[in-house]
């Protein structure tokens, strides 16, 4: 019974996926920079200009010099101010000399600030027209000390007309009190002109007050600098779209990455096989893209690591007799590593006979009798040497699959397509089964043909095999108990096979060795029989 795997699943590096998956970090990165730029080139520009207005304190107002009110030197009193500038009164009488504007939308565009440590208020105004902001932000100004004039005189007669009533009451008092003091007891008439010489001296204040309300003309405030002219938004200001855009970009390209890196679960190096369990026995040297390398310099290369994988398996005590080459990537390395071992164990003198259980006859009316794999399954009698065909290589023959069906894959198993394999095991040959994967294998063919083999070679294609797929093969072999070593090559590395084996006619120097060769196959074949 399989057991479930148990270890965690690798954590993705983001150098990792930044590096394999550069290209669309850069594409990203332009493409939100260009979005923000056109943004920023689409929306219409924006003309600022400001007016300065110098505050002074007058009486009845928050900055005013009396005791009782707060310094002229605290801020909060000119944030008051600032919030006046904003205040319906204010912007509902620039409305009304202006077409077009809202109050609304002068409060949205409108900014009010206060220099520190000063009397000044800041009113900037910002418009799509450089004109247009520089005569509402004198408009402004001018409601705004308007205003504070009107607040300023209604204060100032408010406070005039309390006088005024409070002198009258004292002149009727004071005359009261001077009847009063003309008659009455000594003693009454002492009170009544103490009383009445109070009186008189309230009066004196009163009328004083008055005459200091009525003489102070002192401005609520001035303009100190008109509104200058509009000026656009800054160079940063600009570069902020395209910036933002671009650092949009690349986070979105980085989350991306490590997306596609995580989803995808590629094998990159073979330090991730051996982390997965495998012994890695050869791996082909990593190439950059830009380090282009010649069809000569990757055969050598793979004939390298094939030879070492050759030296591996001979190494072995016992040696295995027959070797399943099984791929984990979508491509056929697999057909082509097993076909460049094949040829390697024949450059070594040793007869090799490779298993090909996806090669059949041909379909339609060019379908001729061919006997393989299939018809071994389904005919016990039927002799493995029999159907074998031979190549230019004298060491090698080949095993097709024959036509493999639903009938012959009931019949296939690892039990039986050991004993089908016997005879060539018995005479000394190296079997060598390239395991079909994909469109090419029926359910469960992958577990008979490795479950033959005495060794399985997995075939990791760096940046095609999926992590998953040699877990997979890593828990099968734990499970079975069979041994498995990998082979690490690149991508096309085996599109250039170390001396590919063929399947041409024989040629002329050698036909006489084959046709005597097939004369007694031949005879022996029929003695059999």
């Amino acid at each position: 019974m399989q057991q479930p795997d148990t270890r965690p699943t690798p954590r993705v590096p983001f150098a990792r996926a930044l590096r394999h998956h550069a290209a669309l970090v850069a594409v990203l990165l332009v493409l939100g920079a260009v979005g923000g730029w056109l943004y920023a080139s689409t929306t219409p520009t924006t003309y600022t200009s400001t007016t300065r207005i110098l505050v002074n304190p007058s009486v009845g107002n928050p900055f005013s010099s009396t005791p009782s009110s707060v310094r002229q030197d605290q801020e909060t009193s000119l944030e008051t101010e600032a919030q006046m500038v904003r205040s319906a009164d204010v912007l509902g009488a620039v409305v009304e000399r202006s077409t077009g504007l809202t109050v609304r939308g002068v409060s949205r565009r409108l900014q009010v600030s206060v220099p520190p440590s000063t009397q000044v208020l800041e009113i900037s105004y910002s418009a799509d027209d450089p004109e247009l902001a520089r005569q509402v932000a004198d408009a402004v100004g001018e409601a705004y000390l308007a205003n504070r004039d009107a607040r300023f005189k209604q204060v100032q007669d408010d406070r005039v007309g309390r006088l005024e009533s409070q002198t009258v009451r004292t002149v009727e008092d004071l005359r009261s009190a001077t009847t009063a003091a003309q008659r009455g007891t000594p003693a009454q008439r002492a009170f009544n002109n103490e009383l009445a010489d109070a009186l008189r001296n309230e009066l004196v204040n009163l009328r004083a007050q008055r005459t200091a309300l009525e003489n102070l003309t002192a401005p609520s405030g001035t303009v100190v600098s008109p509104a200058n002219e509009p000026s656009g938004p800054p160079l940063l200001a600009t570069l902020v779209w395209p910036v933002a855009g671009g650092v949009a970009g690349l986070g979105i390209g980085c989350l991306l990455a490590l997306l596609l890196e995580r989803l995808r679960g590629v094998v990159r190096s073979a330090a991730e096989v051996r982390d997965a369990g495998l012994t890695v026995v050869a791996a082909v040297p990593r190439h950059h893209v830009w380090q282009r390398r010649a069809a000569a310099q990757r055969r050598e290369q793979l004939d390298a690591a094939v030879r070492r994988v050759r030296t591996t398996v001979l190494a072995l005590d016992p040696r295995p007799d027959v070797i399943s080459v099984v791929g984990t990537g979508t491509d056929t390395s697999d057909a082509s590593a097993a076909e460049a071992l094949a040829g390697s164990f024949t450059r070594a003198g040793h007869r090799v006979v490779l298993v090909r259980p996806a090669q059949g006859p041909a379909a339609g009316e060019l379908a001729v009798e061919q006997h393989g794999l299939a018809q071994l399954l389904l005919h016990q009698r039927l002799d493995v040497r029999d159907v074998l065909r031979p190549t230019v290589e004298p060491l090698l023959s080949v095993l097709d699959g024959g036509g493999l069906s639903s009938e012959s894959r009931e019949l296939l198993s690892a039990e039986r397509l050991r004993a089908v394999l016997a005879p060539l095991v018995e005479e000394g040959n190296v079997v060598v089964i390239h395991v079909p994967t994909g469109d090419d294998a029926g359910p469960g063919d992958d577990e008979a043909y490795l479950g033959a083999a005495d060794l399985g070679l997995v075939v990791v294609s760096a940046g095609r095999s999926r992590r998953r797929q040699v877990d997979a093969l890593v828990r099968d072999a734990a499970a079975t108990g069979s041994p498995r070593m990998a082979l690490v090559v690149g991508r096309g590395d085996l599109r250039h096979p170390a001396r590919p084996a063929r399947e041409d006619q024989p040629t002329h120097s050698s036909a006489g060795r084959d046709a005597s060769a097939s004369s007694a196959d031949d005879a022996t074949a029929r003695s059999r029989r």
